[in-house]
């Protein structure tokens, strides 16, 4: 004898089931409400439960949630009365009733429902139990549908994911409902969903999807999907199950952008070039659509955009031209030197800038830095749509991008001195060669003619030899002090005699000696040694003037920005040779064209600027002009504390001086 709590308010309806009920000769425990039934099931499990889907207080779809949440009554088989059911309806789903008997109903239909599930102990109720079981203990999720396509079975798995409003969607409408993709991104047609491809017929193996969890998470599921058939062959309805491939996919797809920026860095042939590849490599391998790598300005230690890839159609994302350490996401990165992951950049107290957060669009952002050796010279920034939570595997891998790029940027720097340390060799056996033996010829043999004069000539016969010797001799002697210059600069033993000095002073001084009207402000101070900065503005408007040919244009601009200084001397002259831009700031090094234009210079005023420039801690850069010539900038730092070896010395007189 089987215990049945029936689940009815109606008085006449209840009399007819209680009748049924016992003339198949079972026990009858009534409940006039949800939560009377749910109490009475709890205290004394019932082998099924027969109830009007219209009971009072509970309905009887949550009065089913709550016993198969119950320990106790998880597997009791429920039999739903109901007075209409329209095709597509989710409730037998949702309540995952056994049985389904509409209104209005005969005691012959009644008696053969219930007899059906009170078949006894290996009957239907406790293979469904079985079955409840299995589908909760698995990691995949299952999916099955009638041949309605309607769903009759659904685990789970498939309902955390896609949510409890899931069991009510027909297979055919999957696609659109929860914005289904295939594994590449694009669309996919309600007719190629995998349990409705089953539906007609088709078996379908390792099916990818892309699909979107409640918090617009990604992710890929492989799906196998197959018919339900009778024993004729006829289609009933169809089941699938849907595995979690996210992991696997992730995987493949860093492989292959490790791989594609492993190429970049292969053949970029410069940082620049190196950077911007880097990030579309990035950008195409992962799909962040915003990416920005800022490098660490050693002139006014800030970090500074070096490169940037937004994916079309993506919004732009406005960031500060310089940061300070600490200061948004890439700053913060910076100052701690590691990986920093916002999951939500709307979340209060994330580290980024307060604009951005309030802009809307992105997501998810990321923070790697870039070392080169032990220090942080750089930092990538990574900007996504859509929320995604930290992922150890893409931390690592952005890591080992990072450190690629890292240890480009300080290979590039090896073979930039190697290759200066290699031309030395031969820019010294030029000055053997030229530099010193051409003065030596000219005051040697100057000197031979002088001594085969009689002794009866007199000074004045000889005296234009007397001046070549000591044209010569003046022209070693400098050579000699400006090499010693460089050594003493470059070796920190030559001191800068520091002051706030008006740079706009400073150049305004050196353009004069050349007749050149420079573009200056009023006033621009910077820390630094006025003769040694006047020395490069001297050096620097000199070339440009020697290199130009008569009447050409040379333009001299001064202007700063926050952090620094910038000069500017363009001109209209020969230019320089590709290939050897790098090698002008060598020692002794001239450009060919130059040398062989008769052009006059021992090599020397470019390396004496830079070695100037870079113990006040600022930088100097030869480019291309685009109308031809070239392009110097120097610059250097607005702020104290960023130039070396250094003694105090006395203010600029004229910082309040007009130009």
């Amino acid at each position: 004898m089987a215990a049945v709590l029936v689940v009815e308010n109606d008085q006449e309806h209840r009399a007819v089931i209680t009748e049924v009920v016992g003339r198949l000769g079972h026990r009858v425990v009534l409940a006039g409400d949800g939560p009377a039934a749910v109490t009475a099931a709890v205290a004394d499990r019932p082998d099924l439960i027969i109830a009007d889907l219209d009971v009072p207080h509970l309905d009887s779809v949550r009065m089913c949630r709550g016993l198969r949440e119950h320990p106790t009554t998880a597997d009791v088989p429920v039999v739903l009365i109901a007075a209409h059911l329209s095709p597509g309806d989710r409730t037998l789903a949702e309540a995952e009733a056994a049985a389904v008997v509409p209104k209005p109903f005969s005691a012959e239909d009644l008696t053969e429902t219930l007899r059906d599930c009170l078949a006894g102990p290996a009957g239907t109720h406790r293979n469904s139990a079985f079955t409840e079981a299995l589908l909760r203990s698995l990691d995949a999720g299952v999916v099955a549908c009638d041949m309605e396509g309607r769903l009759v079975v659904i685990n789970q798995p498939v309902r955390d994911f896609f949510g409890d409003d899931s069991l009510g969607v027909p297979a055919r409408d999957w696609a659109e409902r929860f914005r289904l993709r295939r594994d590449d991104g694009s669309s996919l047609n309600p007719d190629d969903v995998a349990l409705y491809r089953a539906l007609r017929g088709e078996e379908v193996q390792h099916d990818v999807i892309l699909a979107h969890d409640r918090q617009d998470r990604p992710r890929w599921f492989a799906v196998n999907a197959r018919p339900i058939r009778d024993a004729a062959g006829h289609v009933l309805g169809a089941v699938a199950a849907v595995h979690d491939v996210t992991a696997e996919h992730h995987q493949r797809q860093y492989e292959r952008c490790k791989s594609e920026v492993l190429k970049v860095l292969v053949h970029a042939p410069d940082t620049a070039s190196a950077g911007a590849e880097v990030l579309r490599a990035m950008a195409d391998g992962l799909g962040w659509p915003f990416l920005r790598l800022w490098l660490v300005d050693p002139v006014t230690d800030r970090l500074r955009p070096a490169a940037t890839h937004l994916t079309p159609g993506s919004p732009p994302i406005e960031l500060p031209p310089v940061l300070d350490r600490g200061e948004g996401l890439a700053g913060t990165c910076w100052e701690r030197g590691e990986p920093i992951w916002v999951p939500d950049l709307h979340a209060p107290d994330v580290p980024v800038l307060a604009r951005f957060a309030e802009d809307g669009h992105y997501r998810t952002a990321l923070a790697v830095p870039v070392r080169s050796a032990e220090k942080v010279v750089g930092v990538i920034n990574c900007f996504t749509l859509e929320h995604q939570d930290p992922d150890p595997a893409l931390k690592v891998l952005l890591t080992g991008i990072a450190g690629h790029l890292g240890a480009y940027l300080e290979r590039r720097r090896a073979e930039e001195l190697s290759h200066q340390l290699a031309a030395s060799v031969g820019e010294y056996i030029a000055l053997v060669g030229h530099e010193l033996r051409t003065p030596l010829t000219s005051i040697g043999t100057y000197t031979d003619l002088i001594a085969e004069e009689p002794d009866r000539t007199t000074v004045g016969e000889i005296r234009d030899m007397l001046v070549v010797i000591e044209r010569n001799n003046a022209r070693l002697r400098s050579l000699v002090e400006r090499l010693l210059d460089l050594s003493a600069l470059e070796s920190g033993q030559a001191e800068l005699l520091t002051a706030e000095v008006d740079l706009a002073s400073v150049v305004a001084g050196a353009a004069a000696g050349f007749s050149i009207r420079p573009d200056l402000p009023e006033r621009l101070t910077v820390p630094g040694d006025r003769d040694r900065l006047r020395q490069v503005a001297e050096n620097l408007i000199g070339n440009a003037v020697k290199h130009s040919p008569e009447g050409g244009a040379v333009r001299v601009s001064l202007t700063a920005d926050e952090d620094a200084a910038v000069l500017t001397v363009t001109d209209s002259g020969i230019g320089i040779p590709a290939g050897e831009r790098d090698r002008l700031f060598a020692r002794l090094y001239r450009a060919s064209n130059a040398r062989h234009s008769d052009i006059p210079g021992a090599g020397l005023g470019l390396a004496l600027s830079r070695a100037i420039v870079e113990l006040h801690g600022g930088s100097i850069t030869l480019d291309e002009n685009e109308g031809g010539g070239t392009v110097a900038t120097v610059r250097l730092p607005r702020r104290p504390g960023t130039i070396g070896p250094a003694r105090p010395g006395r203010p600029d007189e004229r910082l309040g001086g007009n130009h």
